[in-house]
This record gives structure tokens, C-alpha cells and sequence, in this order.
């Protein structure tokens, strides 16, 4: 079977996203099937990976998204051989599939938009709701079928007005290098004392990660637990603020910010840590919290849609609803008993063989074979490979955004001398 896969961003950005996408390749391909994934941006500096097709594109941000109006010529000729097309992007993959696809496309939601606008448009989360009640199902409709990696994100997208059918399908993880990491780190190669409690983190340090209200719920537990480390893996713009807060809140010699760390060597430090946390309510089916399971760690985390789904409260983790008042007490729960703490940790590494990627694979095998079987692409309204959108169609759209969002570009401009 010939499959593509399509994404905004690939290697050598290494988020959520991308792991998924590159797994997929790998699992496929050692099941005798064809992968190419197809993406934007400029090369891969370390050099490209077979079937990897890049199409130039314009940085979004600073995370590694690109936008295009449209593939290269070649890209465009191999996605219409596929025999299938699974898009893990909303913009810039399913878009750029339906325009060239001539076969059924499979979209994978892995964030969730709707608590993303207010992060990265200052609006209000209504009008972002909004804006989502329109796109969402827009873009969605130009997929055959839905994949969501919990049954509370299709719920989430149900709300939202999306109509195409969905099914649920867990992401999954390569669970070898976290149940068996090649060189454990110690509390002590960390910078920990061996009789420390050790809180650990992974992911951006990035607003949206609603990483500062993890730090300040960790200074409230550790006001009761003083033996309470907090191990922060990852990078982010909220570096610098985030190092400032943890000395206000006196927690400078317990809070160490390891920066980024080879994907492939985490596992090695999830191995020194006692409870993985984190207060992120914009989750769909966190994998670091999969791995981090997979290393034996009991979560503390908030009660959120794809959190709910990953652990399961009281047995393999505690979850809060609110991370602002109650995350401080799901990790004094955790760490005010070693042998509960233990037993928490066994069970969620137990809990994790649930989320092996070969599962993940499996099913997402057995959707692809039906499509091919059904060919819902073929009995569309709007056929794959025929139609354009029209510019007309979300002018109303794009003029509301230009107006929320150029008073602030303005001020930005003026700010840098640049009015």
C-alpha cells in the first residue's frame, strides 16, 4: 500500500506531531507498505530521510510550522498516486491533500484548536470558540474519515459542529527505551540528593503548556513536602520568566532546567524521577505522559479531555480539575507515601502496554484497509483532486481576524520604531 502521510512540520523539529508521523513511518514501512511523508520548510540540515518530500514553505512562528499556497509540481504528481493519505495537520494537510489526493484521506486530530486561539491570538475564548464553530468543520469536511486519539476529543469536536465520521484510535508509543532505557541517569547526575522527592517535566516551555502554574503549584507542595525537586526537559520562549519565578518563589536550588534533550536519551532521565507532572489543559493524547508511564512514574496532572483518557485517577495517577488550586495536593498525594508511590508507579507502567505504538498501527491498518474497500472518496459532493477554495467564501472571516489582530500589530510596530 502506498500511504502519505502529510504534516506543517516534520525533522528536525521534535514535538508531539512528529514523533507520531515518524513512528507511523516506521512501523508501516516494517510491515511492507510504502510511507512518504509529505511536509514544508527547508531541508533537513542532517540530511533528509528516505521518501521524505518538502515542498518550500514560510515560517509560522518559532515552533517549526510552515505555510504554503501549494505543493511543488513533483509533490503534487506522487500524492495523487497514493492509495491513502493521512493528514496530522488541520492547516496546511488536509487542505493541501483534498487538492491533490485521488484516494480516501484520513485526518488525525492532535491538538486542540479551540484552547489554542486565546494562546497565540489575544482574543476572547468566545471568539475563538467562535472561529473554531466555523473552521473546524470546514476543514475537517475535506477528510473522509476522523481520527481522534480519545473518546473526550471527539466529543470536544462533535461540540464544535464537526460533521465527517470519527473514529477513536489512541496515539501510541515505542514503550522499549522508557520500560528499558539504555543508561538510567541518577538523582544525584542530575544535580538531585538521593533522598529527594523528583517532580519531571517534558515539553515546551511555552504558554500554552501552562508551565508556570505547574512551578508555583510545585512551590505550594513543596511548602508541605520540602524535599520536592521539579526536573524541567525541554525549551521555550518562557525560559528566561520561568527561571525568575522559581528564585521569587524560593525554589532556585530545586528547580533545574535541563533544556533540550535528545529525544532518544529521555527515557535515561524519566528513570531518576518519582511522579511525572504537568498542568497542561490543552492535551489530546499526551505522549510524554505515555512514556512517562512506561518508566514506571504515577502522574499528577489536570483532569482534561486527553489526559482523562491516558491515566486513570487513583490507580495510576491523581487528576485535578483545576491545575491553579489542586495540583499541589495531587502531588503531596503522590509523594507523601513511598510505598503508595511505588504501587502507583508499577501500576502505570503496567497501564502503559495498553499504548504500543504496534496497537496504535494495527487499527489505523485496519481503517486504511476499509477506506481502500469503501472508497467513501469517491461518492464525495467535492471529489478529492477537483476543487478549490475560493477566497470569497472566508472573507467575512479573515477581515473579523485582521481587525482583532492589527491594533496589536500596530502597537508592536510602533514599539520597534517600525510605524
Amino acid at each position: 500500500m502506498k500511504i502519505g502521510m502529510v504534516t506543517a512540520c516534520y525533522k528536525p523539529v521534535i514535538n508531539g506531531v512528529t514523533r507520531m508521523v515518524s513512528l507511523y513511518k516506521e512501523k508501516l514501512e516494517a510491515r511492507g507498505h510504502e510511507v512518504t511523508i509529505f511536509t514544508l520548510g527547508d531541508p533537513d540540515p542532517a540530511g533528509e530521510e528516505d521518501n521524505v518530500v518538502r515542498s518550500p514553505g514560510i515560517a509560522v512562528g518559532s515552533e517549526g510550522y510552515y505555510a504554503a499556497m501549494g505543493y511543488t509540481v513533483a509533490a503534487q504528481k506522487l500524492l495523487s498516486q497514493m492509495d491513502i493519505i493521512h493528514c496530522h495537520h488541520l492547516f496546511m494537510s488536509v487542505d493541501l491533500a483534498h487538492r491533490y489526493a485521488g484516494c480516501p484521506i484520513v485526518y488525525t486530530n492532535h491538538t486542540r484548536y479551540d484552547l489554542y486561539t486565546g494562546n497565540f491570538i489575544p482574543i476572547a475564548q468566545k471568539t475563538g470558540d467562535a472561529i473554531m464553530q466555523q473552521i473546524w468543520p470546514e476543514y475537517t469536511d475535506l477528510a473522509d474519515v476522523i481520527v481522534t486519539p480519545s473518546a473526550a476529543v471527539r466529543d470536544v469536536m462533535l461540540g464544535f459542529g464537526v460533521r465527517r465520521p470519527i473514529e477513536v484510535i489512541g496515539n501510541g508509543v515505542d514503550l522499549q527505551p522508557f520500560l528499558f532505557p539504555s543508561t538510567p541517569k541518577t538523582k544525584a547526575e542530575l544535580g538531585v540528593p538521593e533522598t529527594a522527592v523528583l517532580l519531571i517535566y517534558v515539553g515546551r516551555l511555552a504558554i500554552e503548556k501552562n508551565v508556570e502554574t505547574l512551578l508555583r503549584q510545585t512551590a505550594v507542595a513543596r511548602n508541605i513536602i520540602p524535599n520536592i525537586h521539579l526536573v524541567l526537559i525541554g525549551e521555550g520562549k518562557l525560559r528566561a520568566k520561568l527561571e525568575q519565578l522559581s528564585i521569587e518563589l524560593g525554589m532556585g536550588d530545586s528547580t533545574h532546567f535541563l533544556g533540550r534533550i535528545p529525544y532518544e536519551k529521555i527515557g535515561n532521565y524519566l528513570a531518576a524521577a518519582d511522579i511525572f507532572s504537568t498542568a497542561s489543559v490543552t492535551e489530546v493524547h499526551p505522549l510524554t505522559v505515555m512514556e512517562a508511564m512506561a518508566s514506571g512514574l504515577p502522574v499528577a496532572a489536570t483532569l482534561s479531555p486527553g489526559i482523562e483518557g491516558t491515566v486513570k485517577a487513583g490507580v495510576t495517577g491523581y487528576l485535578v480539575p483545576d491545575p491553579t488550586a489542586g495540583l499541589a495536593a495531587a502531588i503531596v498525594g503522590l509523594a507523601v507515601d513511598a510505598d503508595h508511590l511505588r504501587e502507583m508507579g508499577a501500576a502505570a507502567q503496567e497501564a502503559s502496554y495498553h499504548f504500543d505504538i504496534n496497537n496504535t498501527v494495527k487499527r489505523t491498518l485496519e481503517l486504511y484497509e476499509r477506506l481502500r474497500r469503501e472508497r467513501p472518496d469517491l461518492t464525495r459532493a467535492k471529489v478529492h483532486g477537483r476543487w478549490r477554495r475560493t477566497s470569497e467564501k472566508f472573507e467575512p472571516l479573515v477581515q473579523q481576524l485582521d481587525k482583532l489582530i492589527r491594533p496589536i500589530k500596530e502597537s508592536r510596530m510602533k514599539a520597534n520604531g517600525q510605524a
